[in-house]
């Protein structure tokens, strides 16, 4: 572990760590699936498996609605306070991103270039699902575009109230955040009346399951309010400290738990209405219900500690590269040479399966440390001297 060691000096919260683990482990058990036989991923993994990306979205907004929060109490909102805050995240999350979006780019050109879209460009915006299927091509960004117009919208949304009406930080985060989910679960009936589905034979229910998925599940808009209920948990985090950090959070813990694995089990594509309209809500309030606890969770758990960590730290770029990079380009079309076609699960497929977990943690051991930690200390650098910039 002495190789992999990541010199990190910021005071970390283990419970959030954890966390973070649990969901791109989750993310990489649902891509490392495509090796593995269909007994052991219906035996097995499904049990398991839950929704990676509906954690780090709560987690998300949970981490940056508390930024937000502290730094618009601490001061009043400007334009150049929001121009540094979108500095700062961009630097975060952009680099990393761009370096495996040319990477994908410059192979997809060279080895399969009938998969690369002809609106490719929109990536470059984070556009390629604002209002379209997400491509095949670097299909986990779809992710991170939803991410990023959550960062571009919803502070300026909050600093122009606060700019021009004068209210309080306060009930202009809980107005803001409130209205932004209603909208959007209205938005998500619009989307699912409008496909005017009334039932029919098995396949007109997969055409209406395949809907769901890339026009509700995976588009930018009906995904934000997954955000914004991390900045509600902020909320309560912040002004509200005392229910935050009761001792019966270990009870809202378990209830959390109980429900996303009932909801797994009861509420999936099979319940269309209920999957496409109100399961990421619900998914939402059950992170909800498990953050207190996680983000009280101080003490690391002994020898894992360091692993969990380890794991936290590089999950970003363990989320870019272990499925476009990894599996299909490095594996399945590079060891097996299957490019163009579907992978085909043969007797070596343990083997592809050991190798996606250790291709996936190496590569994103050296993005993190050779690109995002330097690109993160400019960061730093560059809040050290701009200090009449207030905001974070």
């Amino acid at each position: 572990m002495s190789f992999f060691k990541l010199d990190n000096n910021q005071n970390r919260i283990f419970g959030l760590d954890l966390l973070r683990f649990i969901a791109i482990m989750m993310v990489l058990l649902g891509h490392a699936n495509i090796f593995v036989p269909d007994e052991i991923k219906k035996g097995y993994i499904y049990k398991i498996l839950l929704d990676g990306v509906s954690i780090f979205f709560v987690l998300s907004g949970f981490l940056i609605g508390g930024i937000l929060i502290k730094q618009l109490e601490k001061a009043k909102p400007t334009y150049a306070g929001l121009v540094h805050f979108w500095k700062r995240r961009w630097l975060r999350t952009v680099p990393a991103y761009a370096f495996v979006f040319i990477i994908l780019f410059i192979y997809t050109i060279i080895v399969v270039p009938d998969n690369l879209p002809k609106d490719w460009w929109k990536f470059l915006v984070f556009s390629q699902n604002l209002f379209a299927e997400r491509p095949g091509f670097f299909a986990e960004a779809w992710s991170l575009s939803i991410e990023e117009w959550f960062y571009l919208t919803i502070p300026f949304i909050l600093f122009t109230l606060l700019y021009f009406f004068k209210t309080s930080v306060k009930w202009t985060v809980l107005i803001v955040s409130l209205s932004v989910i209603a909208a959007i679960s209205y938005y998500r009936v619009y989307l699912y009346n409008k496909y005017g589905f009334t039932g029919g034979d098995a396949d007109q229910i997969d055409a209406f399951k395949s809907y769901i998925q890339l026009n509700i599940e995976y588009q930018i808009f009906p995904r934000l309010d997954s955000i914004m209920y991390g900045v509600i948990a902020s909320f309560i985090a912040h002004y509200y400290p005392a229910i935050w950090n009761n001792k019966l959070n270990f009870i809202f813990f378990m209830l959390g738990v109980f429900l996303i694995f009932y909801t797994k089990r009861n509420m999936g594509k099979s319940h269309l209405i209920f999957a496409s309209i109100w399961l990421p809500s619900i998914r939402s309030i059950c992170i909800i219900m498990v953050l207190p606890f996680f983000s009280n969770l101080k003490k690391g758990l002994g020898i894992w500690t360091s692993w969990v960590t380890f794991i936290s730290l590089i999950s970003y770029s363990l989320y870019l590269v272990n499925l476009n990079i990894v599996a299909i380009a490095i594996i399945k079309n590079g060891l097996n040479h299957s490019d163009g076609s579907k992978y085909i699960i043969t007797d070596h497929w343990l083997r592809d399966y050991i190798l996606f977990w250790v291709f996936s943690i190496v590569i994103s051991f050296f993005m993190y440390k050779y690109i995002e930690v330097p690109f993160m200390k400019l960061r730093d650098k560059k809040k050290k001297i701009e200090p009449e910039i207030k905001l974070d």
